[in-house]
């Protein structure tokens, strides 16, 4: 197989790992940080094609237009509930619950991308579960947990598990860049509009407001969206919510170096059990098999 999408999905772990450290950091409220987060990613990404010489896009026709419309919509309103609930727990809390999308688009890869990992994987996609719902109890009970921050960490995953699915539905017709920008436009619009209608300020960022939201954009927002937004075309819908596991880890122990957020032993044995079911998964031979089968036609070089 290519294992380029492979790498490339990989590698977008790095950005995704620093941006809900940023999140917390910055002081600014959900729909303001957001706000800035969509329009400067659009203007990274437009800068950056500028600068690659590749700005001849094709752009979506039709209904084509339907997978960013909605992709940016669940976006939005799944980061807007993400940054909230970073601002009410934990960023290793609020992380670790995003352990829970695998399953969620398990089920949606069945009917729409004719998916069905063997009885292995499952299994130990199952062990994986039960490691982080260990995890989401201790966060939600911990001294870092608050119930409406978890509650609307469950919400942000939901939408966002949603939002993966419809983009990888997009990815069959459209190229990277233009999906991607249509996305994020889309979802900029919307959280304008929410911010205008609930009276928020977009005006209100402090210098270190900014800088975390440059961050998040450079890091996440363009550059690691962008690889995995690129890979889905080729990787089977299962792989990548797998391949993100680290993340929560990642995320943590960076807030605890820079933030001092205690990692407990909720976390540390929860994520430990969550990491070996994943590995399991992936090495398994049905986990092989689906990632061999996911990646024909392999891309263009």
């Amino acid at each position: 197989m290519d294992r380029r999408p492979l790498y490339a999905a990989i590698a977008s772990i790095v950005g995704y790992s620093v941006g809900p450290v940023l999140v917390q950091v910055s002081s600014a409220s959900a729909p303001v940080f957001t706000f800035w987060r969509g329009w400067l990613t659009i203007l990274a990404t437009l800068a950056g094609s500028a600068a690659l010489r590749r700005l001849s896009f094709r752009w979506p026709r039709g209904r084509e237009w339907w997978p960013p419309l909605v992709a940016g919509l669940l976006s939005s309103a799944s980061t807007l509930a993400f940054i909230q609930a970073v601002k009410l727990t934990s960023v290793a809390s609020t992380s670790l619950i995003l352990l829970l999308s695998p399953v969620l688009i398990a089920l949606w890869a069945i009917p729409l991308f004719g998916e069905r990992p063997g009885i292995r994987f499952r299994l130990w996609t199952l062990v994986a579960v039960i490691g982080a719902s260990v995890v989401v109890l201790g966060g939600s009970s911990g001294p870092n947990g608050d119930p409406v921050g978890v509650t609307l960490a469950v919400i942000s995953v939901v939408l966002l598990a949603t939002q993966f699915v419809v983009t990888k539905v997009g990815r069959r017709t459209l190229d990277t860049v233009p999906l991607h920008i249509a996305t994020v436009f889309s979802g900029a619009v919307f959280v304008t509009i929410f911010g205008l209608v609930t009276g928020h300020d977009f005006g209100e960022m402090t210098r270190t407001d900014f800088l975390c939201v440059l961050g998040v954009v450079a890091l996440a927002s363009t550059l690691s969206a962008l690889l995995l937004t690129w890979s889905l075309r080729w990787l089977p819908a299962n792989i990548p919510p797998l391949i993100h596991l680290p993340i929560p880890f990642l995320a943590g122990a960076i807030a605890w170096v820079f933030l001092g957020e205690a990692m407990t032993l909720n976390h540390l044995f929860g994520g430990g059990v969550t990491v070996v079911g994943v590995a399991a998964a992936l090495l398994s031979t049905s986990g092989r098999r689906l990632l061999n089968a996911g990646s024909v036609p392999g891309p263009p070089v």
